[in-house]
């Protein structure tokens, strides 16, 4: 009989459902239609008293809210990479981890609206992925949110929403530059110049997402840029740094300054188009 029921509820579970962590018990399971759903895709900011972040959708369709409480002694890390790798075919358009999340009663009483997500800062965790389905015309966006709390239980938040609304279309740069920030080191996209002079126009979105960085991402961050146009080696390196110089000053926010170096084309272009490009690698915080 237990076999049967639950046979039953696999069939009744949408395609693109994601299982729960195994040693966890589901505190919350609800279905609704909703009008202003609150997506937040980038680092927050606080201005008067008001938290928000920097990039945000409000957006409308079907969402599906599952809350699960993990039994106690399991590591964060281990409930975290049992639910990314269920994402790992999905698109990542905004991650972040511990202090660069931000506030945590932000995410557990504003965006979830839920006291149980109260917890430790530096042990949090939230990613928002995207899988499309082109012939239905449909997004489904998967909205995760882990904490572990002070009594070291874990707890996990996760939002399907399905919706018809415009989402890559107006944050696909940002996605791209997130997706790329995922990984410890890389290429940036964004970067467009012309006459060895950085457009800052057509460049707004990477000045931008780099400009409103969390401090903690910025002192790790290191940026080389490379020029690759030059007949001498001597004239891509003098080219390479008077656009780093360029980017370093339109992605100061007033208080901290990028480490941006420029290396010419010491570094093999990433696409052969020889197109000025930008390598990133985080260093390891201390």
């Amino acid at each position: 009989m237990r076999w049967l029921l639950l046979l039953a509820s696999l069939m009744m579970s949408p395609l693109w459902a994601l299982e729960g962590f195994p040693q966890a018990a589901l505190q919350d399971d609800k279905t609704q239609e909703v009008k202003n759903y609150r997506l937040v895709l980038s680092g927050l900011k606080r201005n008067q008293a008001t938290t928000y972040g920097e990039h945000e959708r409000r957006l409308s369709g079907k969402l599906w809210r599952r809350v699960w409480a993990v039994e106690d002694r399991v590591q964060l890390d281990t409930v975290i990479d049992y639910y990314t790798q269920q994402l790992s075919d999905s698109q990542v358009l905004y991650q972040c981890r511990a202090l660069d999340c931000g506030s945590n009663p932000f995410w557990a009483n504003e965006i979830f609206r839920n006291a149980r997500l109260g917890g430790r800062e530096q042990n949090q965790f939230y990613r928002v992925a995207l899988l499309e389905d082109p012939a239905k015309q449909e997004k489904t966006l998967y909205v995760l949110y882990i904490i572990e709390r002070g009594s070291k239980q874990v707890m996990v938040n996760l939002d399907v929403l399905t919706t018809t609304d415009a989402v890559k279309e107006q944050a696909d740069m940002n996605a791209l530059i997130q997706q790329a920030l995922v990984s410890s080191n890389g290429w940036l996209p964004g970067l467009v110049t012309d006459n060895g002079r950085i457009n800052e126009q057509q460049s707004s979105a990477l000045i931008s997402y780099l400009k409103n960085l969390t401090p903690s991402m910025k002192r790790r961050l290191y940026l080389l840029v490379h020029y690759y146009d030059a007949s001498h080696m001597s004239d891509n390196i003098q080219c390479s740094q008077r656009l780093a110089e360029q980017l370093r000053l339109a992605t100061f926010d007033g208080q901290f300054e990028l480490n941006i170096d420029g290396h010419g084309a010491l570094t093999p272009a990433p696409d052969n188009s020889l197109q000025p490009a930008l390598r990133f690698i985080f260093w390891p915080g201390r």
